[in-house]
């Protein structure tokens, strides 16, 4: 009986093993490209999610503060003149601009608000009128040449008699440390006008308007920029005694 001669054909040939392992190759060069991508494109979202939900917090916190803008009386005295009677009671707020070491604007602003007191340490909160002041200072642990951060000052005195009664009361802590700029405009409604600043010696009582522009630097050190306006309603209340 002749011998059978077995067939070869289930064999694979050098040419078929190099094109399954192009083939391997390339499958594995798109799928490690897409997981890089997807793993980027999660840094780049939670990076933006973090600093907008920081920013988020401080707007909202700004907003509902300028809502309570009140224009009964005027202005504490500057805290180095804590003796001097309280400014004219037209003078309800005062912006200032400001221009920071990266020549961008850093400005002031100064006003009262009826109960937009912050919580104390001991679980209270200063109740009814309180003067307000955001100021922009230096961050000490800015590193950056390009980008250089700064801090956004919250600083809140109540309106109570004496004076060093008040000053001696007032709290100040920052809100943000990764600021870039921050502006202020005020709507002069009897102008019809927007303008920089706000100033006790030009502007009295309180713009129908604020407009804020915040510019803030994300951990990878992207610049992020939140406009809102906020309208003043001019609250009358009596200040406590």
């Amino acid at each position: 009986m002749p011998i059978k001669k077995q067939n070869s054909s289930a064999a694979f040939t050098l040419i078929e093993i190099v094109i399954a392992i192009s083939i391997l190759a390339i499958i594995m060069s798109i799928t490690y490209t897409a997981l890089i991508q997807i793993v980027r494109s999660k840094n780049i979202l939670d990076d933006r999610r973090d600093i907008n939900a920081i920013s988020y917090t401080v707007l909202n916190r700004m907003v509902r503060e300028f809502q309570l803008a009140y224009s009964g009386i005027g202005l504490l005295p500057p805290s180095n003149k804590k003796d001097s009677p309280q400014l004219a009671s037209n003078i309800n707020l005062i912006g200032e601009e400001k221009t920071l070491s990266n020549g961008k604007r850093g400005d002031n602003i100064q006003f009262l608000a009826l109960e937009g007191g912050q919580y104390l340490p001991d679980g209270g909160s200063h109740s009814g009128l309180v003067q307000l002041t955001y100021r922009v200072e230096e961050n000490p642990d800015s590193k950056s040449s390009e980008n250089p951060i700064y801090l956004l000052v919250r600083e809140e005195t109540p309106v109570i008699r004496p004076n060093d009664k008040a000053f001696s009361k007032t709290m100040i802590f920052p809100v943000i440390d990764r600021l870039v700029s921050l502006e202020y405009r005020y709507f002069d409604s009897e102008n019809q006008t927007w303008l920089e600043s706000w100033e006790q010696d030009k502007n009295f009582g309180l713009p129908s308007q604020v407009e804020l522009r915040l510019q803030v630097l994300s951990p990878k050190e992207e610049i992020h920029t939140f406009v809102t306006n906020v309208p003043l309603r001019s609250i009358n209340a009596v200040p406590q005694g």
